[in-house]
């Protein structure tokens, strides 16, 4: 980063975010961009009003000053010439206590427009709202006015209107000023009408609307004339209040800048990296501190310097110091779950309460300073430690980040065109994990769809499936190594990493089928090597196994997709963490949908995540489920048939399609931007209820994981009619599974009979088997968990499989199933559950005769251990 971009972070882009912040709330609560562009141009304007102020109360000083010494140095001038005339006027200048460059006190008031003219400039001359939007004579606010036309030739009068504005006001405030003082405010004049004339007249509104107030301002100030004095307004106490004042903007910048957005992202570096993209975190974490920086102590000093009470500017930054610490960790509230563009999913409102007491506190807490803020010792002792700890837990969460994101490194290696390889000739095993689809589910989309059965001819769905976890973490190990991998076996095995234990898991089918002459591609292995971002170096000591990342590399507007994340991200994760600072009343407003008053972004739903507003509609595309979605629908393209080996191919996928709620077009569930399934919606709303079941989907959420359970589905279907149409589709036995169903209750909320709660549809895993050679659909009531996936695999074509870490046979244990434990972590980061064992969380016991895992009283809780 240039030193250019670092003074446009420092300086400019916090005004940028303060007028779109204004105008994105003033056009929310008005539909209006004339309006908003007024209340931008006097909120602005109030806001600098006593910046201005006092800039020309020191001009005005300056100017007495300049004036009193005037005849003097022309005195001095005519009678002295070279280095006698300068000590002379030296010497004349400390008898006066004067200096030449209090004259720049002249130049404050243009060198402050500056910065608010590019801010101005770059937020206004982008507006998406301005465009296509009319004011009066002005038919485009998103382009010149054009209002005189003189056959082909456009005149456009608001530049000149505006223009002659500023004259006005400039001859108003520099009637007692010297000629050069004039010619310097024409010039301006000038130069803004150079420089707007072309621009779009939205823009040049505002700036018109700004020079009407600098002119309400200069005939106020000429009626109430500001009195020219040497000696500005100080306190005794200056020296002490500036440092206070310093420190408290410091931690102000630190914490909001760097601390909070720290703490996001210290345990979550991989949930915001791409394979197929290199990504630097810490680069977004820098500009965060500069725009902090830029916005509290940049911009802070400003007006404390500037200002002439600099005891209130010191007041104010330390109740805001301690105010946004306060609202940080004791008003902390988790509103939902973040995804990797900072939308919170299953967003829920601050509560009354919370912003009661902590509206309370703060005035408390403003209250007490204010009677003990003359005594500034005990105030700069007790700021000095609080800014040192800031730094200290920015720094150490700093590291952590840029080593940790240092350890991704690995991804620039495997980076190649995925490509799966089936047999003509031989015996297919293909194991495909849904992530977090739910078995119950299965029904109601096939019931939707009754043309999915027939290209699922030859599948088995289980009713009763189960997995042995709630996450990832916890559920898939079972899945791709069998019941040695289950959360209890796995924590049996204490002497063992989590981690070496989860690369075994996801080795054991591919070892086992390589060792026995098949083709064996991996695709998507979750967690390998514990990382967000599979390392597929653990397949580095098996060469006849192809493993590969397809997440990304296949959807075809990745590059587009990640170009509008990562300029939304170095945008949001100030905002984000402006949010989390503030006191609780304003965070829903600074949320704002989980655009962060990005009114571009709202307008044309450019974003990297879904805004649902009921279970009909829905705006903007998820990231993440593109990546994924568009693995499933380019099956085909990287599906290689071969004649040459007459054993067969093992092909193992894991996809996130099922994982990521995202509403769809129906009834295809199909992307698309902007989406209105009313109607559609409407006239099935009977879709979800069989045999007296309804299938409860009240929350966009709720429907979101419907769609994209859907959406898998149909992407599947059209795979296997593909695999038929090349002929491999019955020589290939198939296993859909997932690692672990979904939290909502979209079944209803459900306890044991001891009354804890457990959400059953989280542990009921998707689970369907077609065989070889094997047609039509059948449904099989019987218990089955995710752990019988190598067992199923291997069934009839391996003989006497093992475990090729443990050398332990590969079974079945579905002959005593009342011993199986499942367990709930709320901890399921990787980063965070990454010891031997996993760290404590409940655990549940099912009685599979009850014959129905969603019978509650099937359903025993065990404990927490």
């Amino acid at each position: 980063m240039n030193l250019l971009s670092i003074l446009y972070f420092l300086l400019i882009r916090p005004l940028e975010l303060i007028y779109e912040l204004i105008f994105s709330l003033s056009y929310k609560f008005t539909g209006s961009a004339v309006l908003s562009i007024v209340f931008l141009s006097i909120t602005v304007g109030l806001l600098c009003l006593p910046l201005y102020t006092r800039a020309d109360a020191l001009q005005a000083e300056a100017n007495a000053i300049e004036k009193k010494l005037k005849p003097w140095k022309t005195e001095i001038k005519k009678n002295f010439k070279g280095d006698e005339q300068v000590m002379m006027l030296q010497a004349y200048y400390r008898e006066n206590n004067y200096h030449p460059l209090m004259m720049m006190r002249s130049s404050i008031s243009l060198l402050l427009q500056i910065p608010f003219f590019i801010s101005a400039y770059h937020m206004l001359s982008s507006s998406v709202a301005l465009q296509g939007t009319s004011f009066g004579p002005i038919a485009d606010l998103g382009a010149p006015d054009g209002i005189i036309k003189i056959g082909a030739f456009a005149i456009n009068l608001l530049p000149i209107l505006m223009t002659a504005i500023n004259i006005i006001s400039g001859t108003i405030y520099s009637k007692d000023l010297d000629k050069k003082a004039k010619i310097q405010l024409y010039v301006t004049a000038l130069v803004f009408l150079v420089l707007l004339y072309n621009s779009p007249s939205g823009l040049v509104l505002y700036w018109t609307l700004n020079n009407v107030f600098s002119l309400v301002k200069n005939i106020v100030m000429k009626l109430i004339p500001i009195k020219a004095s040497s000696n500005s307004p100080t306190h005794s106490n200056d020296n002490s209040y500036t440092i206070i004042f310093i420190l408290n903007a410091l931690c102000l910048s630190i914490f909001v800048g760097l601390l909070i957005p720290s703490d996001l992202l210290v345990d979550s570096v991989g949930n915001f990296l791409t394979n197929y993209r290199t990504i630097n975190i810490p680069h977004y974490l820098f500009i965060s501190l500069l725009i902090s920086l830029g916005l509290f102590f940049v911009w802070g000093s400003i007006y404390h310097f500037i200002l002439a009470n600099r005891r209130a500017t010191t007041y104010v930054f330390t109740i805001l110091n301690i105010s946004v610490i306060i609202d940080y960790y004791l008003f902390y509230t988790k509103n939902g779950t973040l995804d990797r563009s900072l939308f919170l999913l299953y967003y829920s409102s601050s509560n009354n309460m919370d912003i009661l007491l902590n509206a309370i506190t703060i005035v408390l807490i403003s209250l007490l300073l204010y009677l003990f803020f003359n005594k500034t010792k005990p105030i700069i002792l007790i700021t000095i430690p609080i800014f040192l700890s800031i730094i200290v837990l920015s720094a150490l969460n700093t590291y952590s980040i840029i080593r940790v994101n240092d350890s991704y490194s690995y991804i620039e290696d495997q980076r190649q065109y995925p490509e799966l390889t089936l047999s003509r000739t031989g015996q297919n095993v293909v194991v495909i994990m849904l992530d977090r689809a739910v078995g119950r589910v299965t029904p109601y989309i096939f019931n939707e769809r009754p043309d999915l059965i027939e290209q699922f001819d030859g599948f088995t769905w289980y009713s009763n499936s189960l997995s042995f976890g709630q996450h990832t973490n916890m559920g898939a190990p079972a899945l791709y190594g069998g019941y040695e991998y289950t959360p209890t076996q796995m924590n049996a095995r204490s002497d063992i990493s989590l981690q070496d234990k989860h690369n075994e898991a996801l080795l054991v089918m591919p070892v086992v089928f390589a060792n026995n002459g098949y083709d064996v591609t991996v695709i998507d292995p979750p967690y390998a090597g514990y990382m967000e971002i599979p390392d597929l170096s653990i397949y580095d000591d098996y060469p006849d196994i192809s493993a590969y990342i397809s997440n990304g590399i296949l959807n075809p507007y990745f590059d587009s997709l990640t170009d509008t994340w990562s300029e939304t991200f170095e945008r949001n994760l100030f905002a984000f963490s402006l949010r989390m600072a503030s006191p609780v009343i304003f965070r829903d407003l600074l949320y704002d949908d989980g655009y962060y008053n990005d009114l571009n972004r709202r307008i044309t739903h450019n974003t990297t995540f879904q805004n649902s507003s009921d279970i009909s509609h829905a705006t903007g595309y998820s990231y993440d489920f593109m990546n994924a979605y568009y693995s499933l629908t380019n099956l085909e393209s990287i599906t290689n048939i071969t004649d040459e080996n007459d054993i067969g191919s093992y092909v193992q996928i894991t996809n996130g399609t099922t994982h990521d709620s995202t509403i769809l077009e129906e009834p295809s569930y199909t992307v698309s931007n902007e989406i209105d399934n009313s109607e559609y919606d409407s006239n099935n709303s009977d879709r979800f209820f069989i045999d007296g079941r309804e299938l409860e989907l009240y929350y966009p959420e709720e429907m979101g994981f419907y769609h994209s359970q859907a959406a898998a589905f149909e992407e599947l279907g059209n795979w296997f009619d593909y695999l038929r149409e090349q002929g491999v589709y019955d020589n290939t036995r198939i296993i859909i599974v997932s690692d672990h169903g979904l939290y909502l209750y979209i079944f209803g909320y459900t306890e044991d009979p001891e009354g804890n709660p457990i959400n059953i549809a989280n542990l009921n895993c998707l689970f369907m088997v077609k065989d070889f050679g094997e047609s039509g659909f059948s449904i099989s009531n019987e218990l089955i968990t995710n752990a019988e996936t190598p067992i199923l695999a291997f069934n009839g074509i391996i003989d006497n499989p093992t475990n090729p870490f443990t050398e332990r046979p590969i079974v079945t244990q579905l002959d005593h199933p009342n011993d199986f434990l499942y367990f709930d972590s709320g901890i399921h980061s990787i980063t965070q559950n990454n010891g031997n064992t996993f760290l404590p969380g409940d655990w549940y016991r099912y009685d599979p005769s009850y014959g129905d895992i969603y019978n509650e009283a099937a359903w025993e809780y065990v404990g927490y251990y």
